[in-house]
């Protein structure tokens, strides 16, 4: 790229250090007000439960490394830093998968796709003005958990979508790791985003072993084992958790019943939640066969996760808890990542000139803006009005 086109990547480097500091700043305040519990999270009872010895997974441990290492203030301190931490490696992550996705945007714009991810919240319709409890938001600030075992799952996407391409051919060693690991990890912290990209990726094994004839079974097979570490920790902690007693009752499964107007209300909620990824990815076309293979994947997960939330629900003393709203959730900054990309790639390439293709550039754009509008207000609102978090 010539000198025209350095100057404008190079303010979008600037705006993206300035952003990323501004960021990090507001998330370190807003995760202190949560370990201390002065906003609504579910940070305290994760220390009670950790402290307590009640509770499972790596962050239960990482909460007794730091309670026991600096105590109480010095530990809610460091544990903010730590979540501020998470949410940059989250972003560098995000970075990666969409610059393998993606090779043809800069690395500058990738970036920034990936840091806007991590701000989107959902648009305000007639009828719903939810923002942020109750709602389907990517920014679940107050969910500890989520926000770890999210960072590990754009890795786990990339190797499992360069295994994915190479089923027919020489499986690298690499990527079969890489995906165990990145699993497990993000299981270790919340088993939610294996709940659905597990019974996902088994449909597309079996349906490829039916399609080729059983000719790719072994490496079909070997990607499917890759999955087994993360998955016996999902039945560990399935076990913990369904086997607990807590004040007289215990945790199951059940199917979720809904009214008309409900289901409605529901399906209107994701949309308003999903109004740009829908629109990047039905409207901006896709070149490369392995970009769409991989984007119709990306979504074939979400539609699992989003499924099993519409259908199944738990009961005892998690029943509103949403638990299986939180492997879509997860996904969340991924969709947004690929569907801000897709975005800046329209803008890129859009003649300005023919009214169709600048159209649905000011569409697009105008889509964003208004996730980013809300997204900036949740984030401007915790730790304002007697450190009380905020339902509408």
């Amino acid at each position: 790229m010539g000198e025209k086109g350095k100057l404008p990547r190079q303010m979008c480097l600037v705006f993206c250090v300035v952003l990323t500091l501004a960021l990090c700043w507001r998330w370190q305040r807003i995760f202190y007000l949560m370990c201390a519990d002065y906003i609504l999270s579910d940070m305290p009872a994760h220390v009670r439960l950790a402290l307590g010895h009640s509770d499972y997974g790596l962050a239960s441990w990482l909460i007794r490394l730091l309670w026991g290492t600096l105590g109480e203030k010095r530990g809610q301190t460091a544990l903010s830093l730590l979540l501020t931490v998470n949410q940059l490696l989250g972003i560098g992550t995000l970075w990666l998968l969409l610059r393998r996705m993606f090779p043809r945007l800069e690395g500058e714009y990738a970036y920034l796709a990936a840091l806007l991810a991590h701000l989107c919240g959902p648009w305000i319709l007639p009828g719903q003005t939810g923002m942020y409890l109750g709602v389907y938001n990517g920014n679940v600030l107050h969910n500890m958990t989520l926000l770890f075992s999210r960072t590990p799952i754009p890795l786990a996407l990339l190797c499992f979508f360069s295994l994915w391409d190479s089923r027919r051919g020489q499986l690298r060693l690499s990527d079969w790791l890489g995906l165990m690991l990145w699993l497990l990890l993000s299981t270790l912290f919340k088993p939610s985003f294996l709940g659905a990209f597990a019974p996902a990726v088994f449909c597309m094994l079996v349906w490829d072993f039916v399609k080729s004839r059983a000719r790719g079974f072994k490496n079909e097979l070997l990607i499917g084992l890759a999955f087994i570490p993360a998955l016996l920790a999902l039945l560990w902690s399935t076990s913990a958790l369904y086997a607990e007693d807590f004040a007289g009752t215990q945790s199951g499964v059940a199917l979720r019943t809904w009214t008309l107007a409900g289901l409605l209300a529901a399906l209107v909620m994701y949309l308003r939640s999903l109004l740009l990824p829908i629109w990047s990815h039905a409207v901006q076309g896709v070149r490369e066969r392995a970009q769409r293979g991989h984007l119709a994947i990306l979504w074939g997960v979400l539609g699992v996760a989003i499924l099993e939330a519409l259908t199944l629900t738990e009961t005892g003393f998690r029943a509103n808890d949403g638990n299986y709203e939180w492997g879509s959730l997860a996904l969340y900054t991924s969709v947004f990542g690929t569907a801000i990309t897709l975005l800046f790639l329209q803008l890129k390439e859009t003649d300005w000139k023919q009214r169709p293709k600048r159209v649905k550039a000011i569409v697009g754009l105008t889509l964003l803006l208004g996730h980013l509008i809300v997204g900036v207000y949740c984030l401007s609102r915790p730790g304002h009005a007697g450190y009380d978090w905020f339902y509408f």
